[in-house]
Parts: C-alpha cells; structure tokens; sequence
C-alpha cells in the first residue's frame, strides 16, 4: 500500500467516471445492436454456417466434432464439420450446374439427422462420433435428391470445418475459423459421415463419382521431428484445417466410376458400397488397402497422401494472406524469395557441370540423307563466346551412361540427351541458361501430379509417385504454382491418367501428353479439339465450353495434360530440313490467347522480372525437346534461350521457389533408385529424397525400349496378325522401320497387308500414262520431283479412269478429270493420306487427290464391296487416327476380302484402290522385286521417305481436322 489518502483515489476515479459511463453505453449498443444469437435448432445453426461462408448449409448436412468441456465449448468453441454450397461469383454458372449428377444423396445418415443440430448433438447429450449422431447408424447416401440438400437452389458442395462457441446449454453464440477441407469448385462433397476423429465423403462431377475421401482429423501418427519441423507442420496444419493438428488424408480413386456410393465409418476402417448394385468394399484402417472380395468392377485403390513441413517461404504467403488477406501475401512472398536469393548470393556456388562424352559426332545417315541428331549449333548471342557455347555434347550420366541395346551399335547414338550452355542477354552477360536436348525417338514422356498440388478441383489427388519401371530414365520437375489461401480460384489444367484434377483451361499454356508417350506443346484448343490425338476418353462425350463441364456432360480429355504459367510461340517458324517439310505442316500456330502477343506471359504480374532460378520446356523445328534452366534469369532472357535454340513451341515450368531442373534416374538391383541431377545447383529434389512421393508435379521420361530398337511409332493393329519389318528398303535410320508388312486370312483369300509409319513418308499421287483426259485438260505430273526420287520407298497402284466417265483426278492441285462427288475420296495434302466421302472437298494448291469406289463407312461394310467382278489382283487402303496408312492386297472377285481385313484392323473408312478401268493393283517397294519404276501406266499413290524427326508435336497438329 502506498501513503496515498484514500480521498485523492476517489477524486481520480470520479473524473475519469464520465469516460467509463461512455465506453460501457457504446458497448451495450453495439451488443444490442447485433442480431440475437441463433436458435437451438438445426435450421438456425444450418443458416448460421451457410452465412458464415456466404452460402447455403442444409440441416441434415453437419455434423459436431467430440466435445472439449464446457469452458472450451463456451471460449473457443466445439468444432462442426458441414457439407456448404458455396455462393457462386458474378457470371459464375449456379452450383446445381457444376456436376451434380443423378447421383447425389445424402440422407439423414450423411449429415448425422435430426441430432446433429440440436440435443444431444448441439452440446448437452453424449460426444459427437458415437452413435446415430455420428453417422454410424445406416449407410449415408439413400436419403433425397440435391434439390432438397440445398434449399436454395445451389448444388455442388464443399466439406468445411470451423469452431463454433455454444452456452451451457448448448446454444451457439458465435462462429469462426472456417476451413475448406476439400476445396473441388467442380465436385460436389456428399454422403458425409463421420466417427470420433475420421470424417469421410465422396466427391461427384459429371454424373459420377470421382473419388471419396477420408480425414483423421486428429493428424495421424507422424513420427518423431524436429522442434523446427513440428513448428512448421502445426502452423501448416493450422492453416488448412484450422487446427495445429493437422489432418490425414487417404484418398479412394476408380479406373471406373461408379455411379453412386454410400458409406459408412465401423472400427476397422471405411465400407462402401458403390454404385446402383451396391457392390461391397472396404478400406482397411490398418493396412490402407481396399478389400473388394474378388470383385472390382470399378477399380478402386487407395492412396494415402504423406503429411511433410512446408518450408516457411511456402508458408509466409499464405500464412499473410490468412491473416492480412491476398496483398500482403504477396508482399510477404517477394520479401521472402528476395531473402532467399540474398541467402544464396553469400554461399559459395556449387561445383561442376554434368558428364559428358564431349562434342557430339552427327548420328550416321547414308548418303543424301540428313543427319537429325544432335540439333544444330545454337548460335551465341554473345561474341566472342565462350570455350563450347552453344556446341552440343553428348551428357553422359552415370546412371545410365547409355540406353540399353545401344552399346555397340553405330547406327545408333551413345546417349538421346545432348547439353549445351548459352548466354542469351547481351545486356547481362553474367545469364546463363543450361539446355537439355531429349532425343524424342528413343524417350517417352508421362505427368505425374503431386500428393499437394495442383490442389485438384474435381475429386482426389495426384500421388506424387514415381513408377516401378525398369525404363525410367529422369525426371523433370513442374511448377507447383501458388498454394494455401492465397492461391488462385482459376487453377491451371492438369490431367494424369485421363483423370481431370483440374479440368484444362481454354488458352493456357500446355504441355499434353499421348498413350504412346508423344508430347504436344501450345495453347489448349477452345473447347478442347484435338481429336485426331490418341487421347483417353474421360467419362462422357466431348463437352464444348467450360459451362459444358458443370452441367455434368463429361468432357475428352488427354491421356495426360499439365498447363503452365505463359507460353512460347516462334514468332516465324524455324525453317526445317527438306526432309522434314511435313513437320511444321500448317500456318504457325496463333498467339496464345485474344489479345496476347506471341512469346508473351498468360497471366500479367506473374513475376517476369524476376530474376531468379526459372525453367522451361520446348519443343525444336526437328520434333525433340529442350529443356531450358537458368539459376538466376527471367523470362526475358529464357524467351530469348528458346528462339535460339530452334523451338517452336515451348512452356514455362515455373520460377523459385518451384523445385525445378532435371534429375537423370537409375533403377538398381536391390530395386531402389539411384539419382543424379543434371547440375548440382538445380533445387529439384535432392538424390536422397527420390524414392519419395513428390508434393508438387513432375514430367518423368523412360526409354521406348529396355532391352533393343524402340517400338515402331505407328499402329500394328490386330491380335492374330503378325507384323514383321518389309524386306524392302526402309528410310534412315536402320534401327526403326517405317514400313512394316503381315497376311491374314479373309473370306478364304490370302490378304497381304502393308502398313506405312506416320511422320516416316511424303505422299505424292502421279497420274498414269494411260489416264485419258479432255484435250482441253492440263497435264498432269506422271513422276515426283527429280530432288525427291532418290527417297521413293515405295509405289501403290491406284489404277486407271475408265474412257466414259473416268472418276475425278488431280495433281498438285491442277484437275485433270473432274470430280463427280461420288464414292470415297483419296485426299494428299501436306504429304499426308486422308481418305474421306466424294464431295465438298475443296482441291486447294499443292493437294493431290483421286475418287475411289467407298467400300467401308464407319466401320460398316458398303454394298459396293460385294460388287462381283473379274478375278484378279485388288487392294484397298485406309488410314488410321494416328496416320498410319494401311494397304491390303490379294486376288479374289470382289474387294469384300480387302475390306474386311482392314476393317479388322480399326478402319473406319475404305476406299478400293481402282479408279475404274479394273487394272491390276500392286505395291511396289525400293529394293524389292519388282523394281520400282519412275513412272507407271496405272496412276499411282508415291512414298517418298523422311528421316525419322523426333515425336514431339504442336498442339494444332492435334487439333487438325
């Protein structure tokens, strides 16, 4: 006590007792001025959670969390799990036309009934989890349509989390801390059930359902840390859950979609029963294995998505954005990354470059032949350059030094990947840029989306996961993008396996990837057309527009597809090799989106100022790819990497703090794997860690072939058909023929059957001697250039017109006989074969086209096949989806025999090739017996041979009609 009189503390507080009177009037204002707390019902508190995410709750969609005790309850408040139908933005189509299919239910069961809104549930009965209240009473997913799930008319849901404070007995009072657990703006969350700390619901879009999910909410058991890795994995999970505990996550994916599914949550693990016939299936919670009894008709398997400690530069972003919103996230990330590069600035730069067999010798082509391999000399931008600027060298990683079934063999490189290192600013000299040339012929690609990003839009994660292949050979490593909070509602495509996780944007930036391994670079395609494209039909028919893919239509997709930050588009289009002119075929691509120049960025105010560590992937006038890195450069200075080394299309992987670069991998005899990076300063994952699951995407490469030649890059179709190399000549290089010979057996007759390698040929019609034509008709060209007859492979008889009425015929654009528009059509443009139906096809410069009679129709035999005639030699050709050219021979009195055994193979269109005069058909090959001849009597169908180029191809060659 102090010698204070008591009167001077009485003096002080009554002057000060206006002020006090002030605060606490304004206090009960404001208090009373507020809306009165929701009821103690399930309606009231459904509303108070649809307002908290400016939405709509249904009542029989929540479901409370154990509880913590009275003082928890009242001061921090009792967690609520809820399926939210989140408002829709301006323009944005409503949530019940963003695939909610027939599917959807969710019944009391799902959200806990009656109880978990009020009673017991709301606070003064028993602990959420045990019981009906927990969805452990009838299998969630019988109870009423999505209309009557969301009151107000929205459909697709999410799965939220958040605290809500409750009085003694049980009557909320306020509510915060909201989290997005799943976050699938494409997918509906249904059928929630929950038990104790596991909370499980299944994903639907398109009319299916695309995965289920379930959550240990109470973070798993992840082992022993570090203090510094436990502080970054709690203010993780705190970020994504709203709980330092985290969540675990173990996600159920189909190779088949069922229907419908309903769930429910027992000790041992998760039951299922999916679609209309309720077939059975469990998900045991010891092993994480899904058991289907012997029966899987839609494929199920499980994965469980690892739990790691984000660095805190992946977290100061989206922590600042939780706290301070959007912009100062990005404040805080430049901050960060330019801590880091400061960081980097007073550390010793790594050693060395990678191994090499030194220059790279030109790959043996015989003569008049160009040699493709390694790409031509980059020229330096920089003069004087530097000692082996821009000169290719073979890269000679340890592991392996060389692919297999090359040893030995000097028909074949020693390695398909070539490096060199450029300077490509004048004005920054100190840039330089790593390229990696992929030797496309011998490497297939495949994506693999990470166990966190991209965060998927419709159904469950990537796996992150490296196959268990004895050809894998390296891995490349993709952007992640931006993640948490801070992240953009509009996520860049990606597909892997025919499955969407985020369904592909009209004009980005993309990388697209075949069954065949083939890449395709450029802007995706309004509405997705790339037909021509072996890709994999992904749940329903092809869908036009984006709206399209909300109103449950499905949609085609690649077989794999990754869509990046901006594009690279040539400007004017490298001139290719004489060889090579069907390459670029067509005009260049346009830019890649309204209104952006080509090369430029997608997305303004991405950071393309930045200098710092970038990559990027592209495409060559020649088909192979380069990968570009630099540790310090921005995309200026990447665009200008890419000009000079000849690209034609190309996608940026992303920037710092992305992992990027090139890791080469090795499968070792005890069945692990061995890595090493191209450089060692690339921040992709370090050797150590490429056994594990990766977070973020990547673009892994295997060889075509472990143990010889690649396969052949054409289709072979037919079980019962053996397909052998023909015994002719065959155009460079040796290893890989392009004209490839089988019998079968049709109708009784002998068919020979001729298949002719896409990207291996240029196709020239030549009329015949004995075509006759109206003396005022111009002359046709009866041979090919003199520059090309030196690479004829090979001759197909076509025959000759008829002296009434000969069928229509045109060389190099010049008619000769006019078209009637009846029957099928043999159509070369571009050097390439299309067979299509007589009529409205315009004969622009250049092409070269004759009318046949149609004998197939899609798929479907035509009566003029069965037409009896002579006996005598007849074929007939079609073309497969991915070009290959296919001729059938054999001696029989019709052209059933012919037909049919193309029809077998997969035609859906052919043409008998007889232009009417019933001439003798033949295939003549180089080297062969009989010889080729310069010129023949019948018109005749040329095959003029190209080096093999390298398989990556632009996107508007797969959008071609």
């Amino acid at each position: 006590m102090t010698g204070r009189p008591l009167s001077t503390w009485i003096d002080h507080l009554r002057g000060r007792l206006p002020v006090a009177l002030g605060v606490a009037l304004l206090g009960a204002a404001a208090r009373l001025s507020t809306p009165p707390p929701p009821a103690r019902t399930a309606d009231a508190i459904a509303g108070m959670l649809g307002d908290a995410i400016g939405g709509a709750v249904s009542p029989d969609d929540f479901v409370w969390e154990e509880r913590g005790g009275f003082l928890s309850d009242a001061l921090l408040g009792r967690r609520v799990l809820f399926l939210g139908v989140p408002r829709p933005l301006d323009g944005e189509p409503a949530p019940d036309e963003r695939g909610a299919g027939p599917a959807a239910s969710a019944g009391p069961a799902a959200g806990a009934g009656p109880a978990a809104g009020a009673g017991p549930a709301a606070g003064a009965g028993p602990a959420a989890g045990a019981g009906p209240a927990a969805g452990a009473g009838p299998a969630a997913g019988a109870g009423p349509a999505p209309d009557e799930r969301a009151p107000d008319g929205r459909g697709a849901a999410d799965l939220y989390r958040a605290r809500v404070r409750l009085t003694r007995s049980g009557r909320p009072v306020s509510l915060g801390g909201v989290r997005n657990l799943t976050d699938t703006p494409l997918g509906d969350d249904r059928n929630l059930v929950a038990r104790g700390r596991r909370v499980a619901v299944t994903t639907s879009a398109f009319g299916v359902v695309q995965g289920i999910t379930l959550l240990d909410l109470g973070g798993g058991a992840p082992g022993p840390r570090p203090l510094g890795e436990r502080l970054r994995a709690a203010l993780d999970g705190w970020l994504e859950t709203g709980s330092a505990d985290g969540a675990s996550r173990t996600e159920i994916v189909f190779d088949t979609p069922p229907a419908s599914a309903r769930l429910d949550l027992v000790d041992e693990g998760l039951v299922m029963a999916l679609g209309p016939e309720a077939v059975p299936a469990a998900l045991n919670a010891g092993t994480g294995e899904v058991d289907t009894g012997g029966r899987d008709p839609f494929g199920a398997r499980a994965h469980h998505l690892p739990r790691r400690a984000p660095s805190f530069l992946e977290l100061a972003g989206p922590s600042a954005g939780r706290l301070l919103g959007p912009g100062a996230a990005a404040a805080v990330e430049r901050l960060a990354r330019a801590a880091g590069r400061a960081a980097a600035g007073v550390r010793p730069a790594p050693a060395a470059a990678y191994l090499t067999h030194g220059a790279a010798a030109p790959e043996p082509a015989p003569e008049g032949w160009p040699s493709l391999w390694p790409p031509p000399q980059v020229q330096p931008a920089i003069q004087p350059p530097l000692p082996g600027e821009g000169d290719w060298v073979l890269v000679a990683p340890s592991l392996p030094r060389v692919l297999p079934g090359v040893e030995g063999d000097p028909q074949r490189p020693s390695s398909p990947f070539a490096a060199t290192t450029l300077r490509p600013d004048p004005q920054r000299e100190h840039v330089r840029v790593h390229l990696l040339a992929i030797d496309t012929r011998h490497v297939r690609f495949t994506l693999q989306a990470g166990f966190e990003a991209p965060r998927p839009t419709v159904g469950p994660h990537g796996t992150g996961q490296l196959p268990d292949a004895a050809a894998l050979r390296g891995a490349i490593g993709l952007g992640v993008g931006a993640r948490g909070p801070a992240a953009p509602p509009a996520a860049l495509g990606m597909v892997v396996g025919g499955r969407a996780l985020v369904p592909p944007r009209d004009g980005a930036a993309t990388i697209g990837v075949d069954l065949s391994g083939r890449p395709y670079f450029g802007a995706w395609p309004s509405g997705g057309d790339v037909a021509r494209v072996p890709w994999a039909l992904w749940q329903g028919p092809p869908a036009a527009t984006p709206r399209d893919l909300r109103d449950g239509g499905g949609r085609r997709f690649p077989w794999a597809l990754w869509q990046g930050p901006s594009l690279f588009e040539a400007a004017s289009p490298a001139t290719a090799l004489p060889a090579l002119v069907s390459l670029p075929a067509g005009p260049p691509a346009g830019p890649p989106a309204e209104g952006a120049p080509a090369g430029a960025a997608l997305s303004p105010g991405d950071g393309d100022d930045l200098v710092v560590e970038r990559s990027a992937l592209c495409m060559t006038d020649r088909g192979f790819v380069i990968h570009a890195w630099s540790g310090a450069a921005d995309a200026a200075a990447m665009r200008a990497a890419l000009e000079r080394a000849r690209c034609l299309a190309g996608v940026s992987l992303g920037r710092a703090p992305d992992p990027l670069g090139v890791a080469f991998l090795s499968r070792q005899a005890d069945g692990g794997l061995a890595a090493e990076r191209l450089a060692p300063e690339m921040s992709l994952a370090p050797p150590a860690h490429v056994a594990a699951a990766s977070p973020g995407p990547f673009l892994y490469f295997e060889s075509r072939s472990t143990d010889g030649p690649p396969a052949p890059d054409l289709s072979l179709p037919g079980e019962r058909v053996g397909w052998a190399a023909d015994g002719g000549a065959q155009p460079p290089p040796a290893w890989s023929p392009a004209v490839y010979a089988a019998s079968a057996v049709h109708l009784g007759a002998q068919v020979r059957l001729h298949a002719f390698a896409p990207d291996r040929f240029l196709f020239r019609l030549r009329a015949g001697s004995r075509e006759i034509s109206p003396r005022t008709a111009p002359k046709l060209d009866a041979e090919v250039p003199a520059d090309e007859r030196a690479r004829v492979m090979a001759a197909i008889g076509v025959g000759t017109g008829r002296r009434r009425g000969p069928r229509g015929l045109a060389v190099g654009g010049t008619v000769g006989l006019r078209f009637r528009g009846e029957g099928g059509l043999l159509l070369v443009r571009g050097g390439r074969v299309e067979i299509r139906p007589a009529g409205g096809v315009e004969i622009g410069p250049g092409t070269d086209a004759t009318e046949l009679p149609l004998t197939a129709d899609d798929g479907r035999l035509r009566p003029e096949a069965r037409e009896i005639g002579t006996m005598r030699r007849r074929s007939a050709a079609c073309v497969l989806d991915d070009g290959t050219l296919l001729v059938a021979t054999t001696t029989f009195d019709s052209d059933e025999a012919t037909t049919e055994a193309l029809l077998d193979l997969g035609c859906a269109r052919v043409v008998a090739l007889d232009r009417g005069a019933h001439r003798n058909a033949f295939v003549h090959r180089a080297a062969g017996d009989p010889a080729l001849q310069q010129a023949y009597e019948e018109t005749a169908l040329f095959a003029v041979g190209l080096a093999m180029p390298g398989r990556a191809r632009r996107l508007t060659e797969a959008a071609r009609p």
